[in-house]
């Protein structure tokens, strides 16, 4: 009797367990993004735009890090610190490297996957931003003679969610998965710390990375209302709700806030991380 009543229960939990997977499955494949012919689409088109005084550079003394001939090459000064530029802003204060997105459309013009590609040069990774879809596969050209080891961290969490060796003069290849509802990724070189790209997950194709003039133009959008959102990988989301009329171009400008930033001090002392007259108080000399 007893297993009688077990087998019966164990049918009954399979049954179960098989409804729940098929329900899950239908709702995720309703969430998915569905590509249709757009008719009469609008566009949105603008500037992301950096208000008040450019934040300094970081700066990491080379002397700290192995690999000193190589990654002296780009972007040092003249005491030997490589700098990183992260607020690149033109005349008119356009701000690059901004990534400007379309949130939640169901449905919209194609969607192709497109893997990315990610140059290791002089112990600097190429580009800064990249712009990925989850599961998305990015490929590491090292063109350096030493190896790299990267560590992909999720931004929103601070732990590590892959970690990639790239050796010397290889290309390597990598695959996020983002946890969650998140976002960001970071990639940091585990032997070289100012080696670092960043990721933002898109989930249509109705997104813009901003250029040296901080433009953008996003087109053939479905008639609707949306929420428009522009990502800086130090500054705060900007968000603006929109709505978008047949055949009709919304203009829209995001600024940023330049005071927003504030460095901890080992990030802008002139000489790097090590002041010269570093010293423990009450020494003797």
């Amino acid at each position: 009797m007893f297993e009688h009543w077990t087998k019966r229960f164990s049918r009954q939990t399979h049954s179960l367990l098989i409804a729940l997977l098929v329900l899950l499955l239908g709702s995720h494949s309703a969430w998915a993004y569905q590509e249709i012919e757009v008719k009469n689409g609008g566009s949105i088109s603008g500037r992301t735009i950096l208000d008040g005084p450019k934040p300094p550079p970081r700066v990491y003394h080379l002397v700290l890090f192995p690999n000193l001939d190589i990654c002296a090459e780009v972007e040092t000064d003249d005491e030997m610190n490589r700098v990183m530029y992260d607020f690149i802003a033109n005349k008119e204060r356009g701000m690059k490297d901004v990534v400007v997105t379309l949130e939640h459309v169901e449905a919209g013009k194609s969607f192709p996957s497109k893997p990315i590609n990610i140059l290791s040069e002089n112990c600097k990774f190429y580009p800064d931003v990249n712009v990925i879809r989850q599961g998305e596969t990015f490929f590491v050209d090292n063109q350096d003679a030493v190896m790299h080891n990267s560590q992909v961290y999720q931004k929103e969490r601070g732990k590590i969610i892959l970690n990639i060796p790239i050796p010397a003069e290889e290309i390597s290849e990598g695959k996020v998965q983002f946890q969650k509802n998140y976002k960001i990724f970071q990639m940091i070189c585990g032997m070289h710390e100012f080696m670092q790209t960043w990721g933002y997950r898109v989930q249509n194709p109705y997104h813009y990375k901003t250029g040296p003039d901080g433009t953008f133009k996003i087109d053939n959008i479905p008639p609707g209302e949306y929420t428009v959102n522009a990502w800086h990988y130090l500054m705060k989301v900007r968000s603006k709700k929109i709505k978008i009329e047949p055949n009709q171009e919304v203009k829209i400008d995001f600024h940023f806030d330049g005071n927003e930033i504030e460095r901890p001090y080992y990030e802008t002392i002139k000489s790097g991380r090590i002041k010269k007259d570093a010293r423990v108080p009450g020494t003797i000399h």
